[in-house]
């Protein structure tokens, strides 16, 4: 009997999107998207969730998409960077 608070980490939506666009939880693991803590549940990392917001959010579907993405990011990073140690 499941009660209704309780909480399945390892179907939270957005692994299971993850896995789901990529194949499975060990493509996903491979790509370090996800992993296993030490209590052994898979858990999202900083870059799957990175994946999430930037890219699937965005409905980017080819890897130079991704990639210009990726490299636009980092260079509005530096920008800001240089702009405010400047």
């Amino acid at each position: 009997m499941t009660d209704s608070n309780a909480f399945e980490f390892e179907h939270l939506p957005q692994i299971d999107r993850l896995a789901k666009s990529l194949g499975g939880i060990a493509e996903c693991m491979r790509l370090g998207f996800v992993y296993e803590n030490e209590q052994g549940v898979i858990a999202l990392s900083s870059a799957g969730l990175g994946f999430l917001v930037y890219v699937r959010a965005r409905d980017i579907t080819s890897v130079a998409e991704a990639f210009a993405a990726g490299y636009q990011a980092a260079a509005d990073e530096f920008a800001e960077d240089v702009e405010s140690a400047g």
